[in-house]
């Protein structure tokens, strides 16, 4: 039965794209900054990365010339002019960074807005944008085409519904178990026929408007789905890594039909007898037999995130690093609207502007300071060469993942790297500074990949992840294969702790020791080299750090702010004097100087960067020029430690002062 939805948080997996993000005093780029302002002489300056990434729905009305683009943290962009200007919508916005976006196909005035806090509602075409009682961070939305009251958002491990334009919503998924909605597609003919994609646990359909669902033959991933605007009985599906899947019976059978030279399908879309894919990495693709060839774009090497098309026929592309593409209608002639020529991109001076992509990881190489990569929530790996002055996509040559999460580099070698993925990513590695890379799929189909470390003496791999059940995870063989190893000491082979989380560290001077956070149940210490497992602490925790001395000294970050074990991580008590309750981040961001051990910095979710500089005992902030206090990751450069890079929810910032 399905009951009202409480307007009051509830306790759920966060996504990856659910996170609010703070306004920029200079947000893509609609507010002049100051000219031959002088650069502060010391506190955190503002790196970038920028370009904003385009993940949320891109809303077209052709017969009004109405264009809707949202960027990763950034405003919404209106054209009304077929896309040669756009101004910024905000005005009632009271929270940025979309995730996901749903335009009323016969009026463009009626508008949902999917953010980190609230669904937002409007129907004066964004002049005033209002609040609903939906929760925030859907992932994907769909409008009724014949009601404008009736919407459908996708979450993290739910459906949620509204028939009265957002003052109330309903659950509409019991019966799916806590599936990660990605994709929601409504049959144009048949509006109480709607269907929903999944990471994981592949897609389903509902024919009574959510109140049942059967699961489809699809596959186990699918990003997304679009149902045919000529044939209802026509449906594709992407996959994650296998390319198109294609129904001609309504979902009731799928098969697979090609892929582009990506096989990870994040978007789709099709004008005409032409059929469009959006893939990690390379682009866009078009297909003009159906899906079983299919010729590149050649707009973007990045992520093709988002794919829409006008009641003209015109193609929009949204990508991760270079701005949102058009494809007029009269360029679909001849040689299948494949060249880049044939494309023109729309509000590139706002978009490219706009330093608002949320961050997440953020690691310094050990060979070589400058060398920096950053983990997006969903412009991929972003990746600097001269110490943040410029960006580069760090994404190409098969990092096949959306939203790669956790980054480690091997300290023996460098030259190797590990990047972390979102649902159903895997592991990915690379031999050769991160230029290529290869993926190694383990674990369950919806795996999420959020820590990774690497054993100084050995090369071993530990990983954490992050939906419950999935567990600890170790290889052996340098990323070829991986045992899971999160058990209790005498524990039968296959009876798992469950542990899941984000932080996950090697002693580096006991190498047999190892650490991970969980946020529910603490810090847990495993020293015979991930074998068996005992709890130490139990205060919910992020991130575990040990001196980069004394491994007697280790301190864990968490809810309830700093602890600090003095014997080895056998007991740990309360360091968070100064903290103020601030909720400490949850990726890697506490750090310790390691020339002069009792400076100690750490990143917090909304109250900035903190230090210590009597090994723990008390905390002041050290936000001097830090507009963003949503800090998600810290990193050091071991050979200047006084440098140290902040990745937060809407840019990178960097301090060479210790952030004073």
């Amino acid at each position: 039965m399905n009951a009202p939805r409480s307007t009051s948080p509830k306790p759920r997996f966060v996504s990856a794209l659910g996170i609010g993000v703070a306004a920029l005093a200079v947000a893509c780029g609609l507010v002049a900054a100051p000219a031959n302002v002088p650069l502060r002489p010391s506190g955190w300056k503002e790196i970038g990365p920028g370009p904003a990434s385009v993940e949320a729905a891109i809303a077209v009305d052709a017969p009004s010339n109405t264009i809707y683009i949202v960027g990763i943290g950034g405003s919404v962009l209106k054209s009304t002019d077929g896309g040669a200007n756009f101004a910024a919508v905000d005005n009632g916005l009271t929270s940025r960074g979309a995730t996901s976006m749903a335009m009323f196909p016969r009026d463009p005035n009626v508008v949902y807005l999917g953010t980190g806090d609230a669904i937002f509602k409007t129907t004066d075409g964004a002049a005033v944008w209002s609040a609903t009682t939906g929760i925030g961070a859907p992932l994907s939305m769909a409008i009724d085409p014949n009601d404008s009251n009736v919407v459908y958002a996708g979450y993290n491990g739910f459906i949620d519904k509204t028939v009265d334009g957002g003052d109330t919503w309903v659950s509409v998924s019991d019966s799916l178990g806590g599936v990660q909605v990605f994709s929601l597609a409504i049959d144009p003919a048949h509006s109480n026929v709607v269907y929903a994609g999944t990471t994981g646990q592949g897609a389903f359909k509902s024919s009574d408007g959510g109140a049942s669902w059967v699961a489809l033959t699809a596959d186990t991933t699918v990003w997304c789905l679009l149902v045919d605007p000529s044939d209802s009985n026509v449906v594709y599906a992407g996959s994650n890594g296998n390319g198109v899947f294609k129904s001609s019976d309504a979902g009731a059978s799928f098969v697979r039909i090609g892929s582009p030279e990506v096989g990870v399908v994040l978007s789709l879309a099709k004008s005409g007898n032409r059929l469009f894919a959006g893939t990690a990495t390379r682009g866009v693709s078009v297909s003009g037999d159906g899906g079983a060839t299919w010729t590149n774009t050649g707009i973007s090497e990045g992520l093709g995130l988002v794919l829409a098309v006008d009641s003209d026929g015109a193609v929009y592309a949204g990508t991760n690093f270079d701005g949102v593409f058009q494809l007029p209608a009269s360029r679909l002639a001849g040689d299948l609207g494949g060249r880049r020529r044939d494309w023109r991109r729309l509000a590139w001076p706002s978009l490219s502007d706009c330093n608002c992509q949320s961050g997440h990881a953020i690691v310094v190489d050990p060979s070589n300071s400058r060398h920096v990569f950053l983990s997006t929530n969903d412009g991929g790996l972003l990746v600097t060469d001269d110490g943040g002055r410029t960006w580069r996509d760090g994404g190409k040559n098969g990092l096949v993942n959306r939203a790669p999460r956790g980054v480690a580099f091997d300290p023996r070698e460098p030259r190797r790297v590990y990047a972390g993925s979102f649902t159903g990513g895997g592991l990915f590695k690379s031999e050769d500074h991160g230029n290529h890379w290869e993926r190694r799929l383990f674990g369950s189909a919806s795996i999420y990949v959020t820590g990774i470390d690497v054993d100084p003496v050995d090369g071993s791999i530990y990983v954490a992840t992050v939906r419950s059940g999935d567990g600890i995870w170790k290889s052996t063989d340098f990323g070829e294969t991986f045992t899971r190893i999160d058990r209790a000491p005498g524990a039968a082979p296959d009876d798992f702790l469950s542990l899941s989380g984000r932080g996950i560290t090697v002693d580096p001077h006991r190498h047999r020791t190892v650490y991970f956070a969980d946020r529910g149940t603490g810090i847990w210490r495993s020293q015979d080299a991930g074998a068996s497992w005992i709890n130490v602490d139990p205060n919910p925790s992020f991130k575990v750090t040990v001196d980069p001395v004394n491994s007697d000294i280790v301190y864990g970050a968490g809810d309830s702010g700093v602890v600090k074990s003095t014997d080895g991580g056998a007991s740990f008590v309360d360091k968070g004097n100064g903290l103020d309750g601030a909720t400490t981040s949850r990726t890697g961001a506490l750090v310790v100087n390691p020339n002069r051990r009792r400076i100690l910095y750490v990143g917090t979710e909304g109250g900035g960067v903190f230090k210590s500089t009597d090994a723990g005992e008390n905390w002041f902030p050290v936000d001097a020029g830090l507009d963003d206090g949503g800090v998600y990751g810290l990193a050091m450069d071991p050979s200047s430690p006084d440098t140290l890079y902040a990745s937060t929810a809407s840019s990178v910032y960097k301090t060479t002062t210790g952030g004073q």
